[in-house]
């Protein structure tokens, strides 16, 4: 009897196996959508048929699409229709007719055939702005006088605008005010009147925040985030910077800010923070293999970079974070020996003085040890610390202090600066002062906004060390968007001054802390940081002047390309009266982009112009990320 119900059990396995196996689709034999070869468009007078193909979401195969041949998307037809229509209705045309069928003329072949009726065109002919608060009536009307009369009615706009009323009464205490609008047209519909009409419902007021989910986090940690404060003015755009303080404190994986009860519209809403906390303990482990040739060494050497770091985000619960790092570098082909060490330990403050300064402290020593590179010990240590505060949406501070302390062992007294001197060994200790704007929508790609940028640093001086100079740095640039919102048209400018001003008579200035101009990033047609004085061999040594100016059109080619045409001038200066008109460098070429998660990738051609002694042509670079 059990050998037959084990029979059964077997027989009943192997029929649903089997039945999965002949009547489930695999996705290895799944059949794939047609390639789409046309989309054939009828009817459309005002619009082109390349404006109508840049909405769709259906895109005809391209000749460049070898690896990722684009298929039709039947389920993706309605939405199609809905993105046609939609165009339509941004240029004045409020009841367009759009029909969309396929034909496979072949298994593996797909044709879209789109047929439309564009109607009347509508044009706007009066707005007006009625109700609301006296006090946000000024800029209410601002935003309704968008909407210029003459032109074509706009129904994307329209709901812009009452998007954007919407929200600037929710942040000013009427969260529940309600914008009303009607499109009252002529007989044949080639005129409209829209009036607005608002109606801004009670003033509403923060009530109590309760917190859930915090675990080990202290709950002043999390409250000290919130702008929103129990009795104040209700402010949608408080909420969302609230949300946004919580979540870089990066204690939590998740967050959510929600008005309880929203349905009831209280007008002392209470809100609820809940958050999921992260582990507070961390651990990373890194091993690479790098080649560096050391200062006093002929031969490139092949290492093997081990570094353990241990760290505690959010130290007792209080948001302080910790970090313990050991770094080990070995040469590993030919002497199998240890060759430097280097020890960190970190520790940040989120709010100094109980405001919200970031303090950031970080240690290091680096012990030193005798090696094949030399039979001495040369010691360091030192840090920085860093304030750092946003100053605003778009602004913020940066103040680092930086100190080093070296000591060389196992030399002679009188040998320690030669030493120093062969090897570049350096004591440096310096203040830096950063001021940033940054008003980019997108650091890849910026299309408009502005991003600016001040650098002051103290080397030496009062603080000691081997150095001591003054270094300051302007930079300046904007993107300006000269086409559509979602079409790449963009100029983009860029200003850079810099200057560094000895604090001691005939003090030396290091190479490495110089400015160098030329290459991929500054002015292309050069080599990379070739411009500028020489020295007696002929190679570059920096200047303590630097002026750099660039304009760049920057343009959509197809698919994920795009192509630019850029000027780049300026130049490097010795000194500050070295400075003359006459050695500015101007070249100019073309680009070449393609697109990226991480950025574009770029390959430029740069022509040299005014070149003076410098030879004719011009040079090509390779780079990722937009020159600025």
């Amino acid at each position: 009897m059990k050998k037959l119900k084990s029979n059964s059990s077997c027989f009943i396995v192997a029929a649903a196996i089997l039945f999965i196996f002949l009547f489930y689709p695999s996705p290895c034999l799944a059949v794939k959508p047609p390639v789409l070869n046309e989309i054939v468009i009828e009817g459309n007078q005002f619009l082109k048929d390349k404006e109508i193909n840049e909405k769709m979401v259906n895109q005809k195969n391209r000749w460049y699409n070898l690896l990722n041949k684009r298929r039709l998307k039947r389920w993706e037809l309605e939405r199609d229709i809905y993105r046609i229509k939609n165009l339509y209705e941004t240029y004045g045309y409020l009841d367009p007719e759009i029909d969309i069928q396929y034909q496979l003329p072949e298994e593996d072949r797909a044709i879209i055939y789109i047929k439309i009726e564009e109607g009347v065109q509508t044009m706007l002919e009066q707005v007006s702005l009625s109700g609301g608060i006296e006090e946000l009536k000024a800029k209410g009307s601002d935003m309704v006088n968008d909407l210029q009369t003459g032109k074509p009615l706009n129904l994307n706009q329209i709901e812009q605008i009452r998007f954007s009323l919407k929200t600037l009464y929710a942040n000013h205490g009427h969260p529940y005010a309600e914008i009303k609008n009607t499109i009252e047209k002529n007989q044949d519909k080639t005129k409209a009147t829209v009036p607005f009409e608002i109606e801004p419902g009670p003033p509403v007021h923060f009530g109590e925040v309760f917190l859930k989910g915090l675990k080990h986090t202290k709950e002043k940690v999390a409250r000290r985030e919130l702008t929103i404060k129990k009795g104040e003015l209700y402010s949608r755009k408080k909420i969302v910077e609230s949300k946004k303080r919580v979540y870089s404190t990066n204690l939590f994986n998740y967050i959510s800010l929600e008005a309880e009860e929203p349905e009831k519209r209280p007008t002392y809403p209470d809100f609820t923070l809940k958050v999921r906390e992260k582990k507070s303990n961390f651990f990373g482990l890194k091993i690479g293999v790098s080649q560096t040739q050391p200062a006093n060494f002929v031969a490139d050497l092949t290492t093997l970079d081990l570094k353990a770091e241990w760290g505690n985000r959010n130290l007792f619960g209080t948001g302080r974070k910790i970090s313990l790092s050991g770094l080990s570098s070995f040469e590993i082909l030919r002497y199998s020996q240890n060759l430097s060490n280097r020890f960190s330990l970190k520790l940040v403050e989120p709010w100094f003085l109980n405001q919200r300064i970031l303090l950031d402290l970080d240690l290091y020593y680096e012990p030193g040890i005798k090696s094949i590179l030399q039979d001495y010990k040369i010691e360091s240590y030192g840090g920085n610390l860093n304030f750092s505060k946003e100053l605003s949406d778009f602004m913020k501070g940066w103040f680092t202090f930086s100190y080093q302390r070296i000591n060389i062992f196992d030399v002679p007294p009188e040998q320690i600066e030669d030493v120093k001197k062969e090897l570049g060994i350096n004591i440096r200790r310096k203040l830096i002062l950063i001021g940033e704007r940054d008003s980019r929508e997108n650091i890849f790609v910026p299309t408009r906004g502005s991003f600016s940028t001040f650098y002051a640093e103290q080397v030496g001086g009062f603080l000691r060390g081997d150095h001591h100079f003054l270094k300051y740095i302007f930079s300046w640039s904007r993107y300006q968007s000269l086409g559509k919102p979602d079409f790449l048209n963009v100029l983009a400018t860029r200003l850079r001054l810099g200057y560094i001003e000895k604090i001691r008579k005939g003090e030396y200035v290091p190479t490495f802390d110089r400015f160098y101009l030329g290459g991929a990033s500054t002015i292309r047609g050069y080599a990379e940081n070739t411009l500028g004085p020489k020295d007696e061999t002929g190679n570059p040594k920096g200047g303590k002047v630097m002026i750099l100016g660039n304009l760049e059109l920057r343009r959509e080619l197809f698919w994920k390309f795009g192509h630019s045409v850029f000027v780049d001038f300026g130049n490097v200066w010795y000194e500050l009266e070295n400075v003359n008109w006459d050695d500015f460098k101007l070249t100019t070429g073309v680009g070449l982009q393609f697109f990226t998660p991480i950025g574009p990738l770029r390959l430029d051609y740069g022509r040299r112009i005014i070149r003076r002694n410098d030879p004719e042509g011009g040079r090509l670079h390779l780079s990722i990320l937009y020159a600025f």
